[in-house]
Formats: structure tokens, C-alpha cells, sequence
């Protein structure tokens, strides 16, 4: 048996160590791939980078590594993006967000709905982009992510600033600002977004106050290593330009737009600022010089056109380059289709072997097997004996508590019976009593002495108490030691307040006892409360409850 085991750990130590580190040195290529992409993307060659990007995207994919598929694929759609091909980026992040809803969790699908938001920026379709940066923002609430939920509440208000939603701009503005305290970089394009609803509710001088505030702190910072572009800074200048030129400034305005004009960061940017140049000079009847910028614009314009067409064209001879590329990956996939098919081989030797070692430990076990199974079944008939036994006891107490209740029911029976006799001895001394009422108002009866005679000591036998008596001892028989334990412990009832606490016990209502007694149901509430001080019984406590613990 000791050897059995020992080959077995010997074959798992030779093959162990050779598949652990093929999986680690597989993840780990894929992620050198991965930070290889994006460093030839922040490098803007994008032929390079997406080359390594597809090719750890393919290894990810066929082994279920699921995020670093969805990175890869992410960063290829933000080479596309930056090749101003944004069809195919869509694409892409399309493909980034099958990955997310499959595989991972809301914090990718977030993600990507902000990468789609921009693309819709990019196209001017403020609509669709307002939709994705929503998601985008109403995810980061689900996953009470602060900061993302300030980052894209930022987004969504520079939209909504586009769409002239100025007021629900303000209030995502307002949630933000305090979000994004320990991101100072995202903090500040907060505040140029406030500025600029600022300008577009009409507070101008709320507006030329944080804008002044804030243009120093964009000059301070390192403007790429806080990811404050050159681009948000013109974006700032050309609010105050246009803050100035509501307040008729023009010449003000005019030298931020020269400003801006100096930082020509890219195109579409110096467009925007030559149109404001025009536009500017234009006001102050410059008009030569408001041509002159209007030229610049056309200029510019047709410069953006071509630098998009020539982006595309690069973009379609990336395309025929990762064409061949997949096509020299797929040769490598049959060639790794190849290897697998003997490593699957050698796997299926290695299972014929330990199937044998373990056909081998079995049956050398087996009789092991039987004589743990032979101790199993003597416990488990244990087991069932003390069940058994448990089961008749049980069924005693079953039994004990039926004849329990039985007893209980018969006494209730009787006592019934004791109550149903009372209330008839009761009921016949009462027709008694009425009759000879009837008899005594008789001016006959009352002029015979003999007869009057009689009656009365018709009326002495009434008030004996020799049938209440009966009641009483019949009582007894049925509730034994009641009465003694009542008159032991509360020595100072009378014979009244006994025979009423009896009635209460056997549970008759204040009407039932009212009739035995003779009296008013409103008399019996009364004796009850003042029969219930006397026996010093507490307010919380029914009387009936108290008789029934004596």
C-alpha cells in the first residue's frame, strides 16, 4: 500500500510542477502583452500596439481569462479611437462589453459604456452619449463607487450642457464636486464644468470668479502626469472669452482667445478658437482681421478633413496588417492544436496508469472495506435500539398526556353536571320563593294563622343550607383539596365568598352565577373586585387564573 502511494506522489510531483508553470508563464506573457500594448498606445504606434494587444487578447480568450481579454480588447478600441476610426472602435468595445456582461461584473460594463459615451461625443450624437454616460453613472451608484460616480456625473453634465439641460447639469455638477476631494486632476475639470454652467445660467461674474480661480492651478500642474490636457486649458479660455463677451469686454475677451490661439493643441480645437477669433473681432467691426480668422477656419477645416481621411487610411492598412497577423496566428493555433492533441495523449497514458494503481489499491482494500462496514452496521443496529427505545418512551408520555386530558375533560363534564344541578336547585327555590310571595299577598291566607304558619316554615326550609351543602361536597369529590387550600390560605373568606370563588372556578359567567345566587350580574362584578382586594390578588392577575394556580 505504502508503495502504491508513493508512485502516486511521485507522478504528481513530475507532472505538477511542468503544468503549474506553463499556466504561470501563459498568464504572465499575457499580461507583459497587455502592458506592451498600452505602452506602444501612449506611444501612438498603434500598428505595434494593436499587434500585441490581439495577440494576448487570442491566449486570454482560449484559456477563460476573462479580464485580461476585456483589458486587451478595451485598449484595441482605444487605438481605434485615437486613429479617429471610431467605427471600429465601437466595434471593439462592443466586443469588451459581450466580455463584461458574460464573464465579469458591472464595474467592466461601466467602463465601456463611458469609452461608447466619448465615441458619441466624437460624433456630435450628444443624444446617444448623454444615454451611455447615464449607464455608465448609474452603475457606479449601484457599486457606491464616490469617485467614479463623480467622474461620471461630470461627464453626463458636460452633455447635458450640449443639449441645453443646464439645470439637471447643475445638480450632477453639485453631487460631484465633493466626490472627487482626493482627485484633484478630475476635481478641476469639475470646476471648468461648473464654470461653464455658470456662463450657461447667465451668472457672469460666479463664472469669471472660478474661472479666474481655477486657469493659475492648470498652469501649476504637470499638466500630463495629473492627465490635465492642454485641451481643458482652452477649453477654460474660451469660456472667458465668452463671459467676456457678454458683458460686452470684447477686447478682454479677445486677449484669452490670442491665449488659446497659443496653445493650438490639436485641429478641431483651433477651429473652435479661430471661429471665436472671428466671431470676436467681428464685434469690435474689425472685420479684416474677423475675415482673416474666418479664412483660418475654412483652413482648418479642410485640414481636419484630411487628417481624418489620412487617418483612415492608416487605419484600413492596419486592418490588412492584423489580417496577416491573425492569419500567421492561426497557423500558430494549429500548430499548438497539434501539441495539445500529445500532451493529450500523454495525459490519457497517465490516466490508464493511476487507473491501475487504483484497480490495484482496491482490491487490496477491499477486505478493510468489509470489516468497516461490518462495525458500521453494528453501530447503526445500536443506533436503532436506542431510537426504539426512544420511540416507546415517547409513546408513554403520548399516552399519560391522553389519559391526562381525558381525566381533564370528565372533571369538566362533572363539574357541567354540579352546575347544571345548582342552577336547577336554584331555579326551583326561586319558583318556590315566588309562589309564596303570591300566597302571602292573599288577605285569605293572611287571616288564617294556620296557613300563614305553614308558610313560613316554608320559607325557614328555604333558607337552609343543607342542598348547598350537597353542592359542596360533590364539588369536593370532583376538585380535590381545592376548598381546603382556598380556606388554608385565605382564612378570612366566608362561607359566601367561597361558595362565589367555587362558580368562578368552574368558569360560570357573571349571568350563571348572578341566577344561583339570586342577585344582579352588576352585584357579581362588584363581589368579584372586592372578594379579589380581600385575597390581596395583584390588578395584573385574573382571578380566575389565581383560583386556578391555588
Amino acid at each position: 500500500m505504502k508503495a502504491i502511494y508513493y508512485l502516486l506522489f511521485l507522478l504528481l510531483l513530475v507532472l505538477m510542477p511542468f503544468q503549474l508553470f506553463a499556466q504561470s508563464e501563459t498568464q504572465e506573457m499575457v499580461a507583459d502583452r497587455i502592458n506592451l500594448g498600452v505602452k506602444y498606445l501612449a506611444e501612438k504606434e498603434h500598428i505595434k500596439s494593436i499587434e500585441e494587444l490581439i495577440g494576448a487578447k487570442e491566449i486570454a480568450i482560449r484559456n477563460d481569462w476573462y479580464l485580461k481579454a476585456f483589458n486587451a480588447t478595451l485598449n484595441i478600441g482605444t487605438n481605434y479611437y485615437l486613429m479617429l476610426d471610431y467605427g471600429e472602435a465601437f466595434q471593439y468595445y462592443l466586443q469588451a462589453y459581450d466580455i463584461a456582461i458574460k464573464h465579469l461584473g458591472p464595474r467592466q460594463e461601466m467602463a465601456v459604456f463611458n469609452n461608447i459615451g466619448v465615441l458619441y461625443v466624437e460624433e456630435k450624437d450628444f443624444l446617444k452619449a448623454e444615454e451611455s454616460f447615464l449607464k455608465a453613472y448609474e452603475i457606479a451608484k449601484k457599486l457606491d463607487d464616490n469617485q467614479q460616480i463623480g467622474t461620471y456625473g461630470i461627464n453626463l453634465a458636460l452633455v447635458l450642457h450640449k443639449l441645453g439641460k443646464v439645470d439637471l447639469a447643475s445638480r450632477y455638477i453639485e453631487e460631484a464636486l465633493p466626490l472627487l476631494i482626493n482627485m484633484p486632476n478630475v476635481s478641476l475639470l469639475a470646476r471648468i464644468a461648473k464654470t461653464e454652467n455658470l456662463l450657461l445660467q447667465h451668472q457672469y461674474f460666479a463664472a469669471e470668479k472660478l474661472a479666474l480661480e481655477v486657469l493659475p492651478q492648470l498652469e501649476n500642474l504637470s499638466l500630463l502626469k495629473e492627465q490635465i490636457t492642454v485641451n481643458d486649458k482652452i477649453t477654460l479660455l474660451l469660456i472667458l472669452t465668452k463671459i467676456y463677451e457678454e458683458q460686452n469686454q470684447f477686447k478682454t475677451a479677445q486677449d484669452y482667445a490670442l491665449l488659446a490661439r497659443s496653445l493650438q493643441d490639436n485641429v478641431e480645437e483651433r477651429i473652435e478658437v479661430y471661429d471665436r477669433l472671428a466671431t470676436l473681432y467681428g464685434k469690435t467691426d474689425d472685420f479684416k482681421t474677423a475675415m482673416a480668422y474666418k479664412d483660418s477656419v475654412i483652413i482648418s477645416t479642410d485640414s481636419l478633413y484630411a487628417i481624418k481621411n489620412s487617418a483612415l487610411f492608416k487605419s484600413e492598412k492596419v486592418k490588412f496588417q492584423i489580417k496577416n497577423y491573425q492569419h500567421e496566428l492561426m497557423e500558430s493555433k494549429k500548430a499548438l492544436k497539434s501539441e495539445k492533441q500529445f500532451f493529450y495523449l500523454l495525459i490519457t497514458a497517465v490516466v490508464i496508469f493511476m487507473g491501475f494503481l487504483i484497480w490495484m489499491y482496491k482490491n487490496n482494500s477491499l477486505k478493510h472495506k468489509q470489516r468497516k462496514r461490518i462495525i458500521e452496521l453494528e453501530l447503526e443496529k445500536e443506533k436503532s435500539d436506542h431510537l426504539l427505545l426512544e420511540e416507546q418512551h415517547r409513546e408513554k408520555e403520548a399516552t399519560a398526556l391522553l389519559e391526562k386530558e381525558r381525566l381533564k375533560n370528565e372533571l369538566e363534564v362533572k363539574n357541567r353536571e354540579l352546575t347544571a344541578k345548582a342552577m336547577y336547585m336554584a331555579s326551583k327555590n326561586e319558583l318556590i320563593e315566588e309562589v309564596l310571595q303570591s300566597l302571602l299577598q292573599n288577605t285569605e291566607i293572611t287571616t288564617n294563622t294556620s296557613l300563614k304558619s305553614q308558610i313560613n316554615d316554608l320559607k325557614k326550609h328555604l333558607k337552609k343550607d343543607a342542598q348547598w351543602d350537597s353542592f359542596f361536597v360533590h364539588f369536593e369529590e370532583l376538585n380535590q383539596g381545592f376548598l381546603d387550600r382556598l380556606r388554608a390560605k385565605h382564612p378570612q373568606l366566608t362561607s359566601n365568598d367561597i361558595r362565589f370563588l367555587t362558580f368562578l372556578y368552574m368558569n360560570l359567567s357573571y349571568k350563571e352565577i348572578a341566577s344561583l345566587l339570586n342577585i344582579t350580574p352588576q352585584s357579581c362584578r362588584k363581589r368579584k373586585e372586592r372578594i379579589s382586594k380581600k385575597m390581596d390578588v395583584p390588578d395584573n392577575l385574573p382571578l380566575h387564573t389565581y383560583l386556578a394556580s391555588i
